[in-house]
């Protein structure tokens, strides 16, 4: 959910709408168009996501929950850090003055995201959607320290979280800390409960911050390198989709050849049958065994989960960054490119859409509008009105201009001469 890139440095690239680039500059704009599709792969995912259950009637698993959930937020989560990776100099991270300034729009830029999607859970009283734009107010938040950082200790940093985010979880599980499920923080959260908003979005909450930091650490460290490459391109698909199958295929050896189902049946809410391991694989309850640590469920935050889905963004990325070289996939893949900076002003408009009348109990008929009008208002409100998307262009205006004023005061206070130290003699 992050807005259209801004004209800030010399170095930040063209804008992501120049899906038709000259040759000459086609490799650095179609990594920019890549972006831009990665993220629009992203908001179909999540749309279908909070259209389809994740369950069928039999207890068998949907295909959306084999798909698209939980997987779709992370890549979000994953393609914001690549985002702040190219608002902040890409290959070469601001430093000085110029990072200052960069650390003050993203602040604002936080504080306005957090709004909208707070103003949004007052909206969605009903729990249908779990609105994640307040959680990722406190990701950027916590992004700050991160923007100047080197990919290797971003890496790190990701590769430490993996481990560490999952057990604070645990921990609060053991401890009963847990939220009820699709309860959304809302606009009077700060002043009645402020510290047990700050809890739910760091730890208890749907999107905790503490494992979401897992994927911007690695958006930002990925979007440091050289996107425009076809070796960066197909590392990224081959390493992403060994780490996405070995995470898979490790955590199967756990719960069923090693009987980590058992454990977990064991310590399942009364109400889920033994005999349902459907449930408890891929929609599982929060339980207070350590063998919750193998699952690799959506939205578990396990080190199974993190990896595999990680690696599927790696591999989305890469994909995409290989198919858009090619001038007739970009122009096919125009509308998810436009619609992809737009997404905070498509996911806050489905929001309110799923709150209304207007849903239906076809979920498909659902889904496929929620497409075509999310598609069609971002080509038309592209093609008559602006780049950005309503939304994204007041976060930009609010975050640019705060950069701006930041980096202009830094500016003259350094240019200012040092007043001249003068020592009496007697």
């Amino acid at each position: 959910m992050t807005e259209r890139h801004e004209k800030l440095t010399d170095r930040t690239v063209a804008p992501a709408h120049a899906i038709a680039p000259a040759p000459r500059t086609a490799p650095a704009k179609a990594r920019v168009v890549a972006v831009d599709v990665t993220r629009g792969v992203a908001l179909l995912g999540m749309l279908a996501a909070n259209v389809f259950d994740p369950l069928n009637s039999n207890g068998t698993p949907s295909i959306a929950v084999m798909t698209v959930i939980g997987r779709s937020a992370t890549l979000f989560a994953f393609v914001a850090g690549l985002t702040l990776a190219l608002t902040t100099g890409g290959r070469h991270p601001v430093q000085g003055p110029a990072r200052k300034a960069a650390a003050a729009g993203l602040a604002v830029r936080a504080l306005l995201i957090a709004t909208i999607g707070l103003a949004l859970g007052n909206l969605d009283a009903s729990g249908n959607v779990d609105v994640i734009l307040a959680y990722y107010g406190m990701f950027f938040l916590l992004a700050i320290p991160l923007i100047g950082l080197k990919p290797r200790t971003l890496a790190c940093i990701a590769g430490g979280l993996v481990v560490v985010a999952p057990l604070a979880q645990l921990v609060t599980f053991r401890l009963g800390m847990q939220p009820a499920s699709g309860s959304d923080p809302t606009l009077s959260a700060p002043f009645t409960n402020p510290v047990g908003l700050v809890l739910q979005l760091f730890v208890t909450g749907d999107y905790p911050a503490v494992v979401y930091l897992i994927y911007i650490c690695a958006g930002l460290a990925i979007g440091r390198l050289d996107l425009s490459s076809i070796k960066v391109a197909v590392r990224l698909l081959a390493g992403g989709a060994a780490l996405a199958a070995a995470a898979w295929e490790a955590s199967w050896v756990l719960l069923f050849p090693l009987g980590g189902i058992h454990h977990l049946q064991a310590a399942a809410d009364p109400g889920t049958p033994a005999q349902m391991t459907n449930q408890i694989v891929w929609d599982p309850n929060q339980v207070g065994s350590w063998w919750w640590l193998a699952l690799r469920a959506h939205h578990t935050g396990t080190p199974f989960d993190a990896m595999h889905t990680l690696g599927v963004a790696m591999a989305v990325l890469g994909v995409v960054i290989l198919a858009t070289r090619l001038r007739i996939i970009r122009r096919l893949l125009w509308p998810v490119a436009i619609a992809g900076s737009m997404t905070l002003t498509i996911y806050s408009a489905h929001t309110v859409v799923l709150n209304t009348p207007l849903q239906n109990d076809n979920p498909y008929a659902l889904y496929g509008g929620l497409v075509a009008g999310a598609l069609t208002f971002a080509v038309v409100w592209h093609r008559f009105v602006m780049a950005q998307g309503p939304l994204e262009r007041m976060v930009a205006k609010g975050s640019g201009s705060t950069r701006s004023a930041v980096m202009s005061q830094l500016t003259r206070t350094q240019g200012e001469p040092r007043p001249r130290l003068t020592f009496r003699t007697r």
